[in-house]
């Protein structure tokens, strides 16, 4: 399975929590979202079942576990991007 780069991982987090039209982008065409941000499109798999993002706040505020998570297995973790 494809993985993201810590700097991938930090471009994802940096949109998600200030881009709001890349926030809508991820939800609606992963591929092109991830595309924005060099990261492999792959991992699209992985946002579609996603039907609404944490608000940017709480994403800035949990962003070093996000990515310490992001870095081992997105398909496992992908659950903290979601809004509760």
């Amino acid at each position: 399975m494809a993985s993201l780069t810590s700097a991938q991982a930090d471009a994802l987090l940096d949109k998600l929590s200030s881009d709001d039209d890349f926030r809508a982008l991820l939800l609606s065409d992963p591929e092109s979202a991830l595309k924005q941000i060099g990261a492999p499109v792959e991992l699209a798999d992985c946002f579609r079942k996603c039907k609404k993002l944490a608000d940017p706040s709480t994403l800035k505020a949990s962003r070093s576990a996000i990515q310490q998570q992001l870095g081992t297995t997105l398909s496992a973790n992908i659950h903290d991007l979601r809004a509760g």
